[in-house]
């Protein structure tokens, strides 16, 4: 692989959660725009709901010169410092190189325990939540009760807000135009059907 090759890397560690990345590996595939799975290891991984999962590649395949954004979807292993530590290395060097580092649910702990959310705003599945999983926690001032919430290249999310983490992810990664993203999140947050031309 190049040094200059470019490539958004979704994380999926073992026990993850299902519905928190769906919303978003669907909208890249249907536009066409490419990305890579990766996981701890190469080894089958298997989610909260007991789905199967291949991943593409393991994380130290890739440096952070490599990554245009690396998302972190959440699960239950994540408040365990001793995995995932690839992916915690690497995170904080995207997020030092202005790449696009986004996390949602549990994923957001080890951002706080690695210290990268200081600093910056920031959300979570709820602040008691974070700072009983990160004694070491002490953003409360930048915390947000919101769903999902950017912060220059840092996008967090609660785990549910899966569609909310998509919208922040589809303007970050300059998908659809503000109108179509809009339209498509009242479509899947509210139900709101699109004018015709959205599907065109």
């Amino acid at each position: 692989m190049a040094a200059n090759d470019k490539n958004i890397l979704i994380y999926l560690p073992d026990e993850y959660a299902d519905w928190e990345g769906a919303y978003l590996m669907s909208e890249l595939s249907q536009n066409k725009i490419p990305f890579t799975v990766v996981s701890e290891t190469k080894n089958t991984i298997t989610s909260i709901g007991s789905l199967k999962v291949q991943p593409q590649a393991a994380v130290s395949d890739y440096t952070a010169d490599q990554v245009s954004a690396l998302i972190l979807i959440g699960g239950e292993n994540w408040p365990n410092m001793d995995r995932n530590k690839d992916v915690r290395a690497l995170a904080a060097q995207v997020l030092k190189q202005n790449s696009v580092l986004a996390a949602i649910c549990g994923a957001t702990f080890a951002l706080a325990q690695e210290g990268l959310l200081k600093d910056r705003k920031h959300t979570s599945n709820d602040l008691n939540m974070l700072k009983a999983f990160v004694p070491t926690y002490t953003e409360d001032a930048n915390y947000q009760n919101q769903l999902a919430v950017t912060d220059g290249n840092l996008i967090t999310a609660s785990g549910a807000g899966p569609v909310d983490f998509t919208l922040e992810l589809l303007r970050a990664l300059d998908v659809y135009t503000e109108e179509k993203r809009q339209h498509w999140y009242n479509l899947f947050k509210h139900g709101t059907p699109p004018p015709a031309e959205f599907w065109s």
